[in-house]
């Protein structure tokens, strides 16, 4: 066992809301051991979504007491979620898809770790660098990094949070979003220990307003994960939620038919594409505009919106390329529908666009369907 995990102050104590004592460990050695010892704990238990109780046992003592309030409200917003709209095969599925010490979908579950470099910020915290890395089934070995937040707090040493570090690279640079946070998915569609769901606008026009504000600011590409699906899944209607569900179960069955040594994405369905605007540079709209809105027949309202995009300028300009006073346009149609006393987006029209060769209105569930059958994956067959 790592003398970190064997030093405790008794006389030091934090309590969690569970009302558990929190047992320290003194900051001997160096940031970089205290970070070691912590990700052993990780690789051994790979805890997946807001810690549980089991989990919070081993992990708690290396956390600071911001980090674990953030933890508990984290806790108490997801269970007053479940109380407002239960949706429990989905919630876990996506929960499932995100390691708060690791990262989302693909960063999960990691077999090792090293400890990269150590570097000391303004603020007195250290940023310690780790690189995880798994080997997949096919032999190909991925790594990536995280950045643990570590300060002192007392006489101890604690995480305050982590950082996902992002390594793609982006052209130009300034397109690169910030690095999302540990502390961003804890708090992501909750009010402290509420969840907002029910404080969003109920009125479609407004929650159309707020939810492409929402777009532009993070432009989540295919089915939200992480932070970005528990902000926009209050957005949707239940059966926009079951026809999410059932192409997540019609993917995996297309991945059960495949050699596992050939890891390859599914041929069909949404996964570069925006799902409230559209696929290609259109899934990340720099701007929008709310033009009118049409009730149907139905009782559903049709909500038109206006998006533009443009590339980020370069020196020397790119006379082709797309700017803010020239931008690419194109329109969407949410369908807006009342459910439970409030309102949600229950579908998607990517509306007709002939300057861009399409020349029919298309739907966000023909994508989510395309393929399937229900939870079955049929490819071209008839469906």
């Amino acid at each position: 066992m790592n003398p970190l995990r064997c030093i405790i102050l008794l006389n030091f104590t934090t309590t969690l809301a569970l009302g558990q004592p929190v047992l320290r460990s003194k900051p001997t050695g160096s940031p970089e051991a205290f970070v070691r010892s912590f990700y052993t704990e990780v690789i051994a238990r790979h805890p997946h979504d807001i810690p549980n109780d089991a989990d919070m046992k081993v992990f708690a003592p290396y956390f600071s007491a911001a980090l674990i309030h953030k933890i508990d409200e984290g806790k108490a917003c997801s269970a007053d979620w479940d109380t407002h709209k239960p949706d429990p095969h989905l919630r876990a599925e996506k929960a499932s898809e995100f390691e708060p010490f690791s990262g989302e979908v693909y960063s999960i579950d990691p077999q090792s770790f090293h400890i990269e470099k150590t570097q000391l910020h303004k603020d007195g915290s250290f940023r310690v660098y780790v690189s995880l890395a798994k080997k997949e089934p096919s032999g190909y070995r991925s790594s990536w990094r995280v950045a643990i937040v570590v300060k002192r707090e007392a006489d101890h040493y604690a995480i305050d949070d982590v950082v996902y570090i992002n390594d793609a690279t982006y052209d130009p640079p300034a397109d690169k979003p910030p690095n999302p946070r540990l502390s961003e998915y804890l708090s992501a569609g909750c009010k402290g220990p509420s969840w907002g769901g029910y404080s969003l606008p109920n009125e479609p026009a407004a929650l159309i307003q707020s939810l492409y504000r929402q777009v532009v600011a993070r432009a989540p590409s295919g089915i939200p994960t992480g932070a970005d699906w528990k902000i926009f899944a209050p957005y949707m209607s239940k059966t926009l939620l079951h026809k999410i569900d059932e192409f997540n179960s019609c993917v995996a069955d297309w991945g059960r038919h495949q050699n596992p040594n050939l890891p390859e994405k599914a041929p069909f369905g949404i996964f570069e594409s925006g799902m409230f605007s559209g696929g290609a540079e259109r899934g990340e709209p720099r701007a929008f505009h709310i033009q009118t809105m049409r009730p149907q027949k139905d009782g559903s309202t049709r909500v038109y919106v206006e998006l533009k995009w443009w590339a980020t300028p370069v020196n020397p300009p790119d006379k082709y390329s797309t700017t803010i006073d020239k931008p690419d346009i194109w329109r969407v149609a949410p369908i807006v529908v009342r459910e439970d006393n409030r309102v949600v987006v229950d579908e998607v029209i990517f509306l007709k666009d002939p300057k861009n060769d399409r020349d029919v209105d298309y739907r966000l569930s023909q994508d989510l369907s395309d393929g399937c059958k229900g939870p079955h994956y049929v490819g071209d067959r008839e469906r």
